[in-house]
């Protein structure tokens, strides 16, 4: 054990007995000695997850706060009450560097780093906005935007962003990416792997996609009194549907 080590744990020890101090003084109404000091250990297991040491960063990386991968959003959620994740980010990497000696542009360089943060932070069980990342990089959120679009939409893969994984926003892009793999022959387990989404979520894509897909010779206010599903969706399915007919693949 190192001494950072040695020492956090020394704290963690004492922070643990200042706790079950403070509960004997202030808060008899928890009995029990045992319960005491579980509900003190319970305490600095999630300060312990929710603070995350400087010296744990290495050259090149940030520590953020990020959105927990599990918070969904919902009715009445807000900043206040959602859960965020202390995350680090390689803000610069080896492989920025590199890129930069080997000629790439800087446009390039951006979109790789832009696609890093997203994935680091998701592998970390958090996801960050496309304003996070327009923060971190000092640019536009719409540059952000773009870059991650254009990204998608030429590799075929799904950026774990709030936007992609939560269903936020106006943005098209992972639902088109998951239902041309449908149309393409792929089982929902192929693609929720390949697109960082739950199963139940492509396969509620694909049921929308179908009920519009059957319903494409009507009119969009007739679909969408049929469904219930927004008149932008309905329209951003045809317009998948229309592009598949152009092509010549089969919808």
């Amino acid at each position: 054990m190192n001494v950072s080590a040695m020492l956090r744990t020394k704290v963690e020890m004492s922070l643990e007995t200042r706790i079950v101090n403070l509960i004997d003084q202030d808060y008899a109404m928890i009995a029990g000695d045992k319960i005491r000091q579980m509900f003190a250990k319970d305490l600095v297991t999630i300060v312990r997850e929710e603070y995350r040491e400087m010296d744990s960063l290495e050259v090149g990386q940030v520590l953020w706060m990020g959105v927990h991968k599990d918070d969904w959003p919902s009715y009445g959620k807000n900043a206040g009450n959602t859960q965020l994740v202390p995350i680090a980010l390689s803000l610069i990497s080896r492989e920025d560097i590199d890129m930069m000696m080997e000629g790439y542009s800087e446009r390039e360089i951006r979109e790789k780093r832009i696609v890093r943060l997203f994935t680091e932070a998701y592998q970390q069980d958090s996801l960050l906005s496309n304003e996070d990342v327009s923060i971190l990089l000092r640019v536009s959120p719409t540059t952000v935007s773009k870059h991650s679009r254009e990204f998608m939409e030429r590799e075929k893969v799904v950026i774990p962003t709030r936007g992609t994984i939560h269903d936020l926003g106006m943005a098209m892009t992972h639902k088109k990416i998951i239902i041309k793999l449908f149309l393409e022959g792929h089982l929902t387990p192929a693609i929720a792997r390949i697109t960082n989404h739950s199963e139940a979520a492509v396969d509620r894509y694909i049921r929308a996609f179908e009920k519009v897909n059957l319903l494409k010779n009507k009119a969009v206010e007739y679909i969408h009194m049929a469904t219930g599903m927004s008149r932008w969706l309905i329209e951003s399915y045809l317009a998948i549907i229309r592009e598949y007919t152009h092509d010549g693949d089969e919808t």
